[in-house]
């Protein structure tokens, strides 16, 4: 009964759910493949910080950490890789051109957005390992 009084008291303000959903669906898909880059640029800078995922769980879980860092790394060299293709398609008379050139870059740019999410869905169990063994050291 509380919650409906309390969805009941508050009002909605169009305009702030307006540009929510438009930033939701126009401006994140954009933002996101850099920042995912950006993140796994910073992961593996910091591998060797005292309390990175690397050196806390390396001795537990060598393989499992391991098989993480292999997608920061495939992260980091989407955009270089991609970029020489990109640059071979557009080059090249039987691919077509600048239109394969342009559709190579979009496609390099959105897959980090891949495998940030396939990163994330392996990483969920190794974060919860990682607290535990951070709060157990305290």
């Amino acid at each position: 009964m509380e919650t409906k009084q309390l969805l009941q008291s508050q009002e909605i303000d169009f305009g702030k759910v307006l540009i929510k959903v438009l930033e939701l669906i126009i401006v994140k898909p954009f933002t996101l493949p850099l920042k995912i880059y950006k993140n796994a640029l910073a992961h593996l800078s910091n591998a060797d910080a005292d309390d990175s995922e690397e050196s806390v769980l390396s001795s537990d879980f060598p393989l499992y950490t391991w098989f993480i860092s292999i997608f920061d790394a495939i992260i980091v060299i989407i955009y270089p890789v991609g970029l020489i293709i990109a640059i071979i398609a557009g080059t090249n008379s039987f691919t077509g051109g600048f239109g394969s050139f342009l559709s190579v870059l979009v496609i390099t740019y959105f897959a980090p957005l891949i495998y940030g999410l396939i990163r994330e869905l392996f990483q969920i169990s190794l974060k919860g390992l990682l607290y535990l063994k951070i709060i157990s050291k305290k």
